[in-house]
């Protein structure tokens, strides 16, 4: 989700998107890799309870400012625990990818969100919107789409490596495939040597299946549009190792 100064949104998508309440004017896949003999066959929802985790929240490398008009002030810092749904969303709208466990994580001011105890938390929609469509790199604005009005976050992990999953719902699904083609196109647009983040898209139809290369790391993202909701997940994934085969198989399991 998007990128933040302290904490894919991704990526958020981006994505590319990660996790945490957005930071206005600071982020939820080269060449294409080989499969892993760990294939990704995600599950509805987790088969166990989420980890508590104590390591630092993912984070991704700022994209250089100014790639979007904001129009929202800063967030407030947050008093209390994020709900752990958010409208009718519920954990069951995230997949989880197998290899990869849920994780509760604590949250702080820095990441924009308090933990609260569960591996998802509500996020403010319109920050979460704002938060991954600025991770591509071609000029948007908030007058470019229409506010989501529930968004949901959810956290992974793997062997020490994040992953972040954000669902956004929206009034229409005439709004959600509005948002969504432009979030692609967003992301294609990060391509040539003076890129300020690499991006190479490898699936465009039926869904968004994408490798992304920052200074810091390496990650690969898939996300869909299904009905009113966007769905979004960027993992963790040094070298690209998660085969394109995998990568499908989790876009399969986004409903």
């Amino acid at each position: 989700m998007r990128a933040r100064a302290a904490v894919p949104a991704a990526v958020l998508l981006a994505l590319a998107a990660c996790s945490g309440s957005p930071r206005p004017n600071a982020p939820s896949e080269s060449n294409a890799p080989s499969e892993s003999n760990a294939p990704i066959s995600p599950a509805a929802s987790p088969a166990a309870g989420p980890t508590t985790s104590d390591s630092p929240s993912p984070t991704f490398t700022p994209i250089p400012e100014p790639t979007t008009t904001n129009t929202l002030p800063p967030p407030p810092a947050p008093t209390r625990a994020a709900p752990s749904t958010a409208g009718d969303l519920t954990a069951r709208a995230l997949p989880v990818p197998a290899g990869w466990r849920t994780v509760a994580r604590k949250g702080g001011e820095e990441e924009g969100y308090l933990g609260n105890g569960t591996w998802v938390h509500e996020r403010d929609p319109r920050y979460a919107a704002f938060d991954v469509i600025t991770i591509g790199c071609a000029p948007v604005t908030r007058d470019d789409y229409r506010d989501p009005t529930a968004a949901l976050e959810g956290t992974y992990d793997r062997h020490g490596e994040p992953g972040i999953g954000l669902v956004l719902q929206f009034a229409s699904a005439t709004d959600a495939s509005a948002y969504f083609d432009l979030y692609r196109a967003q992301a294609a647009a990060c391509h040539g040597d003076d890129a300020p983040v690499r991006i190479d898209v490898q699936q465009r139809q039926g869904g968004l299946i994408d490798r992304r290369s920052y200074p810091d790391g390496d990650w690969t993202e898939v996300g869909n549009v299904v009905g009113r909701r966007v769905t979004l997940i960027i993992l963790s994934d040094p070298g690209h190792r998660i085969g394109t085969g995998q990568a499908r198989r989790l876009l399969a399991a986004i409903r």
